[in-house]
């Protein structure tokens, strides 16, 4: 673990170097502004159901495209939301700790589960691991249901708050998603980063050359869950509730498709892939109480056309992006870069 940090520490030493020297220095700083702007300007509706949820799948996609750099996937990823939400809560309720250190407490709760499973399961191929983790969530899912008397997890409770929901809430938020991904940024692009990717690349390969494939998946695993059970404190503090649909396989599957959409195993991938499916997920209800209207005398029997539709749109986009972009909407951003830089050249 301190060889980790070590690690760490260089990388960041390495890349503000490299960021002075590139292109991509302005391109965070100009997203930073952005992202700390627009809520000054944005409705209440936006800052609290469209930005807010959209920076926690952030760390949450980006948690699952961690798994996917070291050769690894995950179908029950919801477990590790879920777990890191629900602790998080009951640790401030049960125990009246402050909420801010129950929210670290459960993150580190979900990476102990995750540590225990990935000490079993880590030498499984990639998918097997995956249906294990599918199964899991199963089983943490009637765990919860078994234990409700303690737990409350079937009809759900509130969730202590950390700060005031808002523009407070929100740049809290923010703070932890720059922080989050910025350190996994930093650990891909680490020693550790490499030995993942060699892994990914031909897993035989990386054991010739003396990689202790073992280690570096748990790294990998262990990490993933404690960003995972980050975002699940934080999604629960986002909707002041937490309850045992936190475990939905729909929650499992949506940060395979933020990164899908974005860019499978790249740092703006999953931050891209969230913007897009938590924004189709926010605005496209709008429009329910409308397609009710419309369809209820076709289809009588239909009683709810949104959940549907927002499945279906969010399905059609995934085909079209893995059609057309198979190293999803991040590999446009090289295009967009090319254009500006010779749209300036031409202006100067």
């Amino acid at each position: 673990m301190q060889n980790l940090f070590t690690q760490l520490l260089g990388s960041i030493e390495r890349e503000l170097l490299n960021f002075r020297q590139s292109e991509r220095l302005y391109f965070v700083l100009g997203a930073a502004a952005v992202g700390l702007a627009v809520p000054l300007i944005a409705s209440e509706y936006v800052v609290g159901e469209v930005l807010t949820p959209m920076l926690i799948f952030m760390i949450y996609a980006s948690s699952w495209n961690l798994l996917a750099y070291s050769g690894q996937g995950s179908l029950g990823h919801a477990a590790f939301l879920g777990i890191g939400g629900f602790a998080s809560a009951l640790l401030a309720i049960k125990l009246n700790l402050p909420p801010v250190l129950c929210l670290l407490l459960g993150s580190l709760f979900s990476a102990a589960i995750g540590l225990l499973i990935g000490l079993v399961c880590v030498r499984l191929k990639a998918w097997f691991l995956a249906m294990v983790t599918f199964g899991f969530s199963v089983i943490i899912v009637t765990l919860i249901s078994q234990f409700d008397v303690f737990i409350g997890g079937i009809m759900g409770f509130p969730t202590p708050l950390i700060v005031e929901r808002g523009l407070p809430f929100y740049y809290m938020t923010f703070a932890l998603a720059a922080i989050s991904i910025f350190v996994m940024y930093l650990l891909i692009k680490s020693k550790t980063g490499l030995a993942f990717r060699a892994i990914h690349e031909n897993e035989p390969e990386a054991n010739m050359i003396g990689i202790n494939i073992a280690k570096y998946k748990l790294i990998a695993f262990v990490l993933s869950t404690f960003f995972a059970g980050l975002a699940g404190g934080l999604y629960a503090q986002s909707i002041r509730y937490i309850q045992v649909s936190v475990f939905d396989p729909y929650y499992s599957f949506l940060p395979l498709m933020m990164a899908v959409i974005g860019g499978l195993r790249t740092t703006e991938g999953p931050i891209i892939g969230s913007a897009i499916i938590v924004t189709i997920n926010s605005y496209l209800h709008k429009i329910d109480n409308m397609l009710h209207g419309l369809m209820s005398p076709l289809f009588p029997n239909v009683s709810n056309v949104g959940p549907p539709l927002r499945m279906l749109s969010l399905g059609l986009f995934l085909v079209i992006v893995v059609i057309f972009l198979p190293k999803g909407v991040s590999s446009l951003l090289p295009k967009i870069r090319k254009y500006f830089r010779e749209e300036t050249k031409k202006g100067g």
